[in-house]
C-alpha cells in the first residue's frame, strides 16, 4: 500500500510536469505567431510605403530620365527669382530717372516699396490734380509698361511681346519667366483714426484707409497708361489681369511704432510682385506649350 502511494505521487508529479510544459509550449507558439504577425505587418507597412514613394516620384518626375526633367525645373524656378530681380531693379532705375530716388525694393519678398512722401502723407488718401502723388502714379504707370510687356500675356494667353523682340529689348526676358500677379498694397501705421477725416465719412479705421490708397494709386496708375488692363498672367495661372490692390492696414509692419519715425516707414504703398512658378514638370511643360516659347534654352 506504501508502495502505490509513492506511485501516485510520482505519477501527479510527472502530470504536473507535463501540464506545464504543455503551457510553455502554448505561450511559446502565441510569443511565435505573435512576432510573425507584427513582422508581416512591417513587412505590409514597408511594402505600401515603398508603393507610396514610387507613386510620389513618378508624380513629380523623379523616376528615370524624369529626375534630368526636375533639375531642368528647378534650374527654371532658379531663373524665376532671378528675373523678378531683374523687374524690381529696372523698376527702380526707371522711378530713380524721374525723380523718385527715396523709392526701395525687398528682394527677398519680391517688393518695390513707395514710403511716405511718395504717394500719401500721413491720414491722406486722394490724388490731387498735378500733385507729388499724382507724379508718382503716373512714373509707377510707365515704368510698369515699359519694364513688363517681355514679362507678361495679353488677354488670350501667349506672350504679350513676341520672343524676338524681346531678345532685342532692354527689358529682356531671357530667362523665360513670367509675372502671375502685381499687388499694390496699402499699409499704415498702428495710430487710430479718432475723427472723419476730411471728405471721407465712411474711413473709420486705418484698413479702410489702407485700402482707399491703394485703390487710388490703381485708378490713377490706370488713368495715365490703360494698357496696363491689357498685361495678363499665363493660362496656367488663370490667364486674370496682373494689376490688382490689397490692403492690410496697420497689421504687417516693416517697424516698430516705438516712435514716430518707425510710424512713418509703416505707411507706405508696396507693390508685389509675384512671378508664375509651375508646381511640377507637369505644369512646367504645359507653360511651354501654352506661351510657345523655348523655355530653358536660356538664362544665363
Amino acid at each position: 500500500m506504501k508502495r502505490n502511494s509513492r506511485q501516485q505521487a510520482h505519477e501527479e508529479e510527472e502530470s504536473i510536469f507535463v501540464s506545464m510544459t504543455d503551457i510553455m509550449v502554448g505561450l511559446l507558439f502565441i510569443f511565435i505567431l505573435i512576432i510573425m504577425f507584427f513582422a508581416l505587418q512591417a513587412k505590409l507597412d514597408a511594402e505600401r510605403i515603398s508603393e507610396i514613394e514610387i507613386e510620389r516620384d513618378r508624380l513629380t518626375g523623379l523616376i528615370g530620365d524624369g529626375w534630368e526633367r526636375r533639375l531642368e525645373l528647378d534650374r527654371y524656378l532658379e531663373n524665376v527669382t532671378r528675373h523678378r530681380s531683374k523687374i524690381l531693379e529696372w523698376l527702380r532705375s526707371f522711378l530713380v530717372s524721374e525723380g523718385i530716388e527715396s523709392v526701395e525694393i525687398d528682394i527677398q519678398n519680391g517688393i518695390l516699396r513707395l514710403p511716405e512722401g511718395v504717394l500719401f502723407d500721413s491720414g491722406k488718401y486722394d490724388i490731387r490734380r498735378a500733385s507729388t502723388a499724382a507724379s508718382a502714379a503716373k512714373a509707377l504707370a510707365e515704368g510698369l509698361s515699359r519694364v513688363l510687356p517681355c514679362s507678361v500675356m495679353d488677354e488670350v494667353g501667349v506672350p504679350f511681346k513676341p520672343q524676338d523682340n524681346c531678345d532685342r529689348s532692354m527689358y529682356h526676358n531671357k530667362d523665360m519667366a513670367f509675372v502671375e500677379a502685381i499687388f499694390l498694397e496699402g499699409h499704415t501705421d498702428n495710430i487710430q483714426i479718432t475723427g472723419r477725416l476730411p471728405g471721407a465719412p465712411l474711413i473709420t479705421s486705418n484698413l479702410k484707409l489702407s485700402a482707399r490708397r491703394s485703390t487710388n494709386t490703381f485708378e490713377e496708375m490706370i488713368s495715365h497708361v490703360p494698357s496696363l488692363r491689357k498685361f495678363h498672367g499665363p493660362i496656367s495661372s488663370g490667364n486674370r489681369p496682373i494689376l490688382a490692390v490689397s490692403a492690410y492696414g496697420e497689421t504687417r509692419p516693416i517697424s516698430s511704432n516705438a516712435t514716430r519715425e518707425l510710424r512713418a516707414s509703416n505707411r507706405r504703398i508696396d507693390v508685389r510682385i509675384l512671378m508664375h512658378e509651375p508646381a511640377d514638370v507637369a505644369a512646367y511643360d504645359r507653360l511651354k506649350v501654352e506661351s510657345g516659347v523655348n523655355i530653358g534654352s536660356s538664362g544665363k
